[in-house]
C-alpha cells in the first residue's frame, strides 16, 4: 500500500487518510491527498508511463487506491490527443492539439474523477453515493456508482437538460431536481446524518471531497506519454470548480518529480467572462478565490461563479494565467468546432475561445505547442445543438428535396 495522507496546501496541516469531507480545521482551506509517488511508481504495471492508450486503471496507485485490482473502471481515459489540420489553419495555430474528453464512457471528463470516487467509496465501505450537478458530473457519478454496486442519488439543477435525468435513471440512480443552495444542504444532510459518500469537488460548500480530483492527474499523464520527450507550452482547461485544472497540474508536478518530464506546461484557466472568480482573484493578487453572486452565462456547467483555491495554486505554480471568454466568443468557438466535425458542450468550448483570444492578443505565440481540453460532448445539450444547426445555412430544416448545392 502507498503511504497516504490528507494535507492542507495552504497551511501545511496534515490529517489521516480517511473519509473526511470537511476542509482544514486550521484555515478552512481545501484538503488534498498526499502519497509517496515513488512507491506508487513501483506499483504501476511495467510500461505504464511509456505506452499511450489504455484506461486510467493502470495509474490507480497514483490515485491513492490501496488495491488496483479493485479499481472501478468503465474504460475511461486514453482519450484522443490530436492535431486537427483544418481547425489549426482556421485559427492560425499550427501546433494546436485537442484533448477530446468527450470520448470517455459518459462523454465527459468527469469520468476520471468518478472512477476514483466510486473506487474509494467502495474501499472505505460506503453503500450509498450522492452528488450535486448541472448535468455531466451527475450522470458520471451515477454510472460509476452503479458500476461499483452503490445506491446513488443525484441532485440535479433545474436547468439541466432532461437527458441527464434520463441517463441517471437508466443507470439505476435516482434524481431530485432542485436549486444549488437547497442541493448543498441536502447533500450535507446525507453525508453528515446518513453516512453517504459525496461525489463532489474540493470546494467546501459545505461538504468537500479531496479524493476524486486525483483522477484528473491522468490527463497530464496521458499528454506527457503521447508527446514525450516534448512537453506542451500551454494547456488550456475549462474551469468551474477548478479541480480539473489543479488535478492536471498536480499530475505534471508528480511527473517532474519522478524525472519523466523536465518542466511543467503553463496552465491556463479558461472561464466565462461573467463567471470568472479565478481571473478576478489573480487580478487582485488574492490567495483566496471569491464567489460571484448570480452569474449569468451560456456555459452553465462552469457558470456557478465559485472556484477552489487549488486552481490558484495550479496557475501560479505553472507560471500560467487565466483567460475569460465572452458568451459570443464561446458561441463562435462552438460553431468553429462543429464546422470541423466536433460538437462540444458550450463549457468545453471556452478553451478554444480562449486560445483564439490569446493568440489575437499576443499572449500565446501562434506557433506554441498548445493543448485545448474539450471536456464534454455537446449532444447532451440539445438546445445548443439546435442553435448550431440554425447557424448553418444548409441545415435550416429537414427536406425531401435534393438541395441545390448538389
Amino acid at each position: 500500500m502507498v503511504d497516504r495522507l490528507l494535507v492542507c496546501r495552504s497551511c501545511g496541516a496534515q490529517y489521516p487518510f480517511s473519509p473526511r469531507f470537511t476542509p482544514c480545521d486550521a484555515c478552512q482551506g481545501p484538503l488534498d491527498v498526499d502519497i509517496d509517488i515513488r512507491a506508487a511508481f513501483k506499483r504501476v504495471p511495467p510500461g505504464a508511463f511509456e505506452q499511450p492508450g489504455g484506461n486510467i486503471a493502470r495509474f490507480a496507485p497514483f490515485f491513492a487506491i490501496s488495491n488496483a485490482d479493485h479499481f472501478v473502471t468503465l474504460g475511461e481515459g486514453g482519450t484522443p490527443l490530436f492535431r486537427h489540420t483544418r481547425l489549426n489553419a482556421l485559427v492560425g495555430m499550427p501546433n494546436l492539439l485537442i484533448k477530446n474528453e468527450a470520448a470517455n464512457p459518459t462523454w465527459s471528463f468527469k469520468d476520471r474523477l468518478n472512477a476514483v470516487n466510486a473506487s474509494l467509496a467502495r474501499e472505505f465501505g460506503f453503500s450509498n453515493l450522492a452528488a450535486v450537478s448541472t448535468g455531466n458530473h451527475g450522470a458520471s457519478a451515477s454510472a460509476y456508482a452503479s458500476a461499483a454496486g452503490l445506491r446513488n442519488l443525484i441532485f440535479l439543477s433545474r436547468a439541466a437538460p432532461d437527458i441527464y435525468g434520463q441517463m441517471i435513471r437508466a443507470y439505476g440512480g435516482a434524481t431530485v431536481l432542485t436549486d444549488w443552495h437547497r442541493s448543498a444542504s441536502l447533500l450535507a444532510y446525507l453525508v453528515n446524518e446518513k453516512g453517504w459518500y459525496p461525489s463532489k469537488s474540493s470546494l467546501p460548500t459545505p461538504i468537500s471531497n479531496p479524493f476524486g480530483l486525483q483522477g484528473y492527474k491522468s490527463i497530464a499523464f496521458e499528454i506527457a506519454i503521447a508527446l514525450r520527450p516534448q512537453v506542451p507550452d500551454y494547456i488550456l482547461v475549462p474551469v468551474g470548480s477548478g479541480d480539473d485544472l489543479y488535478g492536471t497540474y498536480k499530475g505534471f508536478l508528480e511527473l517532474r518529480e519522478l524525472g519523466i518530464i523536465d518542466r511543467i506546461p503553463a496552465l491556463v484557466g479558461c472561464e466565462s467572462a461573467t463567471a470568472n472568480p479565478l481571473a478576478r482573484a489573480l487580478t487582485v493578487n488574492s490567495n483566496h478565490v471569491g464567489k460571484i453572486e448570480d452569474p449569468q452565462t451560456m456555459a452553465v456547467s462552469i457558470g456557478a461563479g465559485i472556484c477552489s483555491d487549488h486552481a490558484l495554486r495550479a496557475v501560479r505554480g505553472s507560471d500560467g494565467f487565466a483567460c475569460s471568454a465572452t458568451d459570443l466568443e464561446i458561441q463562435d468557438a462552438m460553431q468553429l468546432f462543429a464546422s470541423v466535425g466536433l460538437i462540444a458542450e458550450s463549457s468545453s468550448c471556452v478553451s478554444l475561445a480562449a486560445a483564439c483570444r490569446l493568440v489575437t492578443e499576443g499572449r500565446i505565440p501562434a506557433d506554441a505547442v498548445t493543448v485545448v481540453v474539450l471536456t464534454s460532448a455537446g449532444i447532451k445539450w440539445p438546445q445548443e445543438v439546435a442553435s448550431l444547426a440554425r447557424l448553418n445555412s444548409n441545415a435550416d430544416s429537414y427536406s425531401n428535396e435534393v438541395p441545390d448545392i448538389l
